[in-house]
């Protein structure tokens, strides 16, 4: 099969799908994971929270965001 062919979609789209879990710091911030879904996004920022609370590395908090779609490449 070549590229562009299948069910419509091609696998480009799949990976700018989702959602990413996000550390904020005092610098910026710095994208950890991605996921295809909220509720693993959130269940693994809500882990890395509470792992955060016992072994602080300078993150201040979790947070969970849409993968933003880039529009200059390809």
């Amino acid at each position: 099969m070549k590229r562009g062919q299948g069910e419509g979609r091609e696998p480009v789209a799949v990976e700018k799908e989702g959602f990413e879990v996000v550390a904020a710091t005092l610098f910026g911030k710095i994208v950890v994971a991605r996921y295809p879904t909220l509720e693993q996004a959130e269940w693994r920022a809500r882990e890395l929270s509470e792992e955060a609370e016992r072994s602080p590395r300078g993150y201040l908090q979790y947070l969970v965001r849409p993968v933003r779609k880039s529009s200059g490449s390809e």
